[in-house]
């Protein structure tokens, strides 16, 4: 599917917006190449020391002239929003963490892409073992006649991401999705010192993942995850059934580099509504 984003309001009210005129309630979307005047975001942050592993950084704040690079939402339960993305200041240094839509602003009208979702929901709900509110993949009834079989999935703390993944994904399966690690190992080049990682998935190569990921201090890497990395807090995923165009990855983002190659993730199918008939959610 394609939605137009209105500039003028908050990120998140102008996808909420957007998803409404469409009649749709659940979704993956992808952002891409977004300019705006105001871009706000966290980062992970030392644990607060009431019982939770981790926490947010204080809001990072990009002002006139910033533009999200590549970022993936899980659009939930009364237009709830979860987003991992990378950015750029006016200056194109990269950045990356946990989008603040309700404090973002674009400074245009923009179009953005994704996925339609029939048949569960995310919905945010206390999670006694982290201590956050959090996503969780609820059923739901089916309103579409056809689309490709998928499946929503919440991954919890201490799993081992690329393995559940592996298990989780049939021959034909497509990842998309973000979430938090103990720290992010890559096949090759440095790892991310831990206690927690964010990543946003930004493709995939046959059994290996492809990520961006951002730690406390800032530093942003991109690579193809090792076979060992720890969920932290959540791993938020949608698998879909590929279809036969998307059978490669996404382009990576260079450090300070202003534009972007048009990707191959697996977004939308020709140029109509992209809908997925989501199978009962998987509990891990």
């Amino acid at each position: 599917m394609r939605l137009r984003l209105r500039a003028g309001l908050p990120r998140d009210r102008a996808i909420v917006a957007a998803v409404r005129d469409a009649g749709i309630a659940a979704a993956w979307l992808t952002l891409d190449d977004l300019r705006c005047d105001r871009l706000s975001f966290v980062i992970p942050a030392p644990p607060p020391g009431d019982g939770r592993v981790a926490f947010y950084s204080d809001t990072r704040t990009l002002g006139p002239g910033a533009r999200i690079i590549s970022a993936g939402l899980h659009l939930g339960q009364g237009g709830d929003i979860h987003a991992h993305g990378l950015w750029a200041d006016a200056e194109g240094v990269l950045h990356m963490g946990h989008l603040r839509p309700e404090v973002t602003h674009l400074s245009r009208d923009a179009w953005i892409t994704g996925w339609q979702l029939d048949g569960a929901i995310f919905r945010r709900l206390p999670d006694a073992e982290t201590g956050f509110s959090l996503f969780r993949p609820i059923p739901t009834r089916r309103r579409l006649p056809s689309g490709l079989p998928a499946r929503l999935v919440r991954l919890r703390p201490n799993l081992d991401l690329v393995p559940m993944i592996a298990a989780l994904m049939q021959a034909r399966k497509r990842v998309q999705g973000l979430g938090s690690l103990i720290g992010t190992q890559f096949a090759t080049g440095a790892p991310l010192p831990g206690p927690a990682t964010e990543i946003l998935i930004m493709g995939q190569d046959r059994t290996s993942l492809h990520v961006a990921s951002v730690g406390r201090s800032g530093t942003v890497r991109q690579g193809v995850l090792s076979r060992q990395n720890m969920i932290c807090i959540t791993a938020e995923l949608l698998l879909i059934d590929a279809h036969p165009s998307l059978n490669h990855h996404t382009p990576w983002i260079r450090k300070r580099e202003a534009r972007t190659t048009q990707g191959g993730t697996a977004m939308c199918v020709g140029n109509g509504m992209s809908s997925l008939r989501i199978l009962p959610p998987e509990f891990c």
